[in-house]
């Protein structure tokens, strides 16, 4: 079948004994680990191991940092740093060359062994096939499976993988020579990438790990972590690393840098309570100036604190904002109320007759309601009482701002007329009815009485404050 004059299954045994050769050649010497560590590299020059990935988020990159512990079971503690003051190229393709390696030491040679029986089985396919056109068309697939492996395992031992995609090479070849085709091309090397080439950096000591930790204690820029951090490695190095002679030295910068957030931390807490506690009385007087004065003696202690808390500085800002609309609004309401007050109380004074008449027909309004009385003299007296309030009301004018208590004074007036005629008929008549209708007239003449009088108080009564809220 073969210009090389070669059996079928000759041709066949030599193939798959050329892959059995391949595959068992040595593998990357690497011994299996319980996690990746990866390697930030910093703008700096520096590293900090990762155990485990990474998380960018935002602006953000979130580290599982180790700090003490077991290579098996190791302390982490999580630390956001900022991602521009990583080195993303080198970053980047260490992670790559990381998990290649763990690929590697993984499940590298299992999966390699896969591929060996699936092209000894191709192979075997291919020269069982009597067609020469199907026969290339075969080795072409299964050399592009044999390279895409390859793109998708980290090249994981990828000049052996290279040599297996030749061997499709040399049945095309022999293949076309053997049909007798003229001009044909012959491709024995494979195309494929080449694996990671960053090199592995050995895992860190205990002393790397926790200079790892002071220098991500500086770049973090939440606080909490920053102090969350530098507890948790002066409790390693109180621990682990007590006696060694590197440990007294990061000790010592461990436990300085953690003074120093202490007091700055404890700077902020009262320099925000302070804050607060002055908006809020300033903002319950409307006194817009000083808020604003306070906000601006805040942003000046932070400017000389070194803007070291800048998430709690913009929650503390956020409530002044909200005590400075309270002030606002509160100034507003006043200057509004202070315009028409003047206004409002000659009204209450024109109205103070109406409203005394209806106060006094108030209980026998109440005993009309509940069915009680009052008796056919009283009802007579409350008849003229209530015309005259009635009439006295319909001869004022209200002014805007208290045309709802005027129209609800004028209803009452209405509604209690209306109550103590039903009244009367009721007593001449005799009819349940009729005393029922007087009683609803009655209760709703004594609400629309207290709506009236609510208006009227809340008229000449100034704003107070609003609770600060937050837009």
């Amino acid at each position: 079948m073969f210009s090389t004059g070669t059996t079928c299954r000759a041709w066949f045994r030599a193939m798959c004994a050329a892959g059995l050769a391949i595959s068992a050649a040595p593998v990357w010497a690497q011994a299996p680990v319980d996690a990746t560590l990866y390697r930030l590299f910093l703008r700096d020059g520096s590293t900090i191991v990762s155990y485990g990935e990474f998380a960018r988020v935002s602006d953000r990159v979130v580290v599982p940092l180790p700090l003490g512990g077991t290579p098996a079971a190791p302390d982490l503690q999580l630390v956001s740093l900022p991602a521009d003051a990583v080195d993303w190229d080198k970053t980047d393709a260490y992670a790559e060359s990381a998990r290649a390696a763990r690929y590697a030491a993984t499940r590298g040679p299992e999966e390699y062994a896969l591929l060996n029986e699936a092209v000894s089985r191709a192979l075997g396919d291919i020269a069982l096939t009597p067609d020469p056109a199907r026969k290339i068309a075969m080795a072409g697939e299964a050399r592009q499976n044999v390279t895409r492996w390859a793109a998708e395992h980290y090249a994981y031992r990828a000049q052996d993988v290279a040599r297996l995609a030749s061997l499709f090479d040399d049945v095309v070849a022999e293949t076309r020579a053997a049909s007798g085709e003229k001009n044909f091309e012959l491709s024995l090397v494979a195309n494929l990438a080449a694996p990671p080439a960053m090199p592995m950096l050995p895992p860190p000591t205990l002393q790397e790990t926790i200079e790892q930790g002071l220098r991500a204690a500086t770049l973090a820029p939440d606080a909490t972590e920053r102090m969350s951090l530098l507890r948790g490695i002066d409790r390693v190095l109180a621990g682990a690393g007590a006696g060694a002679a590197w440990a007294a030295p990061l000790r010592m910068r461990a436990a300085a840098s953690l003074a120093v957030e202490t007091r700055t931390e404890e700077a902020y807490a009262k320099l925000s309570r302070d804050a607060l506690a002055n908006a809020d009385r300033l903002a319950r007087t409307a006194d817009v100036t000083g808020v604003e004065r306070v906000m601006r003696t805040l942003l000046r202690e932070d400017d000389r604190l070194g803007q070291r808390r800048p998430q709690e500085m913009a929650s503390v800002l956020a409530a002044l904002d909200a005590h400075l609309d309270a002030a606002r609004r509160l100034r507003l309401a006043r200057d509004a109320w202070e315009a028409h007050a003047v206004v409002a109380r000659r009204y209450q004074q024109s109205v103070a007759e109406p409203l005394a008449l209806m106060r006094r027909s108030r209980a026998a309004l109440d005993e009309i309601r509940r069915l009680a009385g009052p008796s056919r003299v009283t009802l007579a007296r409350l008849a003229e009482r209530l015309e005259t309030a009635e009439r006295l009301a319909a001869a004022l004018t209200a002014p805007a701002e208290e045309a709802e208590a005027h129209a609800s004074l004028g209803n009452a007036t209405r509604l209690a007329r209306r109550a103590v005629e039903a009244r009367q008929r009721a007593v001449a008549s005799g009819s349940m009815q009729t005393a029922w209708e007087a009683s609803s007239a009655a209760a709703g003449a004594v609400m629309l009485l207290d709506r009236a009088l609510q208006d009227l108080r809340t008229a000449v009564s100034s704003p107070v404050p609003a609770r600060p809220h937050t837009r």
